[in-house]
């Protein structure tokens, strides 16, 4: 795994000589990220990503819980959404695992062909008329405003949903579910 974490790290840093002099509030930035993540906690897609990432770190959690927890940093109610955000990546994490699993033999066109991973809301780019997965796209825009496969112009707005291939990838899917539970 990677040195670089996505969350930082959730213990108080060393003690530095005047911290004040350089703005310098560990407690504060503590609670306010942990009250970020709290609010965070309960949304099935953070927590999916979390656990999709590679980066989350359960044991740093629980040591940002105790810290908040031994200073009376958060509210009891984000203090109670916090504390739960370990078993909610935990839940999503055996989610991700299963449909990893179930899409592994996935056909090539359920597949993003910038990422090939399979699409969870596949979109068609009129402009090279290529699928691809929202997420990809958008995030490719934001950086580029250029179709990725011929370089034309293309924006969010003119990308379409793929409704047929999505209903496609569905019957699939539950017909791998269903096998799967068969076996």
């Amino acid at each position: 795994m990677s040195s670089h974490r996505i969350f930082p790290p959730f213990t108080l840093p060393p003690k530095v000589d005047n911290p004040e002099s350089y703005n310098f509030k560990p407690k504060d930035m503590l609670r306010d990220l942990c009250t970020i993540f709290a609010n965070f906690a309960q949304s099935s897609e953070f927590c999916t990503e979390c656990a999709r990432s590679g980066y989350y770190d359960a044991e740093l959690v629980l040591k940002a819980a105790k810290t908040c927890r031994k200073l009376n940093l958060l509210t009891p109610e984000n203090m109670k959404s916090f504390e739960s955000l370990s078993v909610s990546v935990d839940a999503a994490s055996k989610e991700v695992e299963d449909l990893d699993e179930l899409t592994a033999d996935a056909p090539d066109e359920f597949l993003d062909p910038l990422l090939m991973t399979f699409m969870k809301d596949p979109v068609f780019l009129p402009t090279s008329e290529k699928y691809m997965d929202r997420s990809t796209i958008t995030q490719h825009l934001l950086n580029d405003p250029k179709d990725p496969f011929n370089r034309k112009d293309l924006t969010i707005d003119m990308v379409k949903p793929a409704t047929e291939l999505k209903e496609k990838m569905d019957r699939w899917l539950d017909e791998k579910r269903k096998a799967a539970n068969v076996d």
